[in-house]
Parts: structure tokens; sequence; C-alpha cells
């Protein structure tokens, strides 16, 4: 290390703006994936509330006509 004498420079700015831009990538990819993560979360939860709704009305449906 002591004979290499100083380091290039324009190597370590290249790295480092790979990084820089690598660390974008993911951060942008990772804020896509959360929100499709809520956007489908929502849409699962609404039709579950709609099936449960329905299971629902079609037993009452089924008590009021035992009576």
């Amino acid at each position: 290390l002591a004979t290499a004498g100083a380091p290039d420079s324009t190597a370590l700015a290249t790295g480092i703006s790979e990084a820089l831009i690598n660390t974008a990538l993911g951060i942008g990819t990772s804020a896509l994936a959360i929100i499709f993560y809520n956007f489908f979360t929502s849409r699962i939860d609404g039709m579950t509330y709609r099936i449960d709704e329905a299971g629902y009305s079609l037993t009452q449906t089924f008590a009021s006509k035992e009576h």
C-alpha cells in the first residue's frame, strides 16, 4: 500500500457514482413495491369484506325462510 501511491480519483469517483445510482434505484424500486403492496392489500380487503357481507346476507335470507 505504501508503494502504490495516491489512489486514482477518477476511478474512485466512478465507483462512488455507481454506488449512488444503485442506491437510488433500490430506493425507487422499494417505494414502488410498497405502493403496489398497499394498493393490492386494499383491494383484497375490499373483496374480503364484500364476500363476508354476501355470506352474511345469504345466511340471513335462509334464516328468514325457516320461520
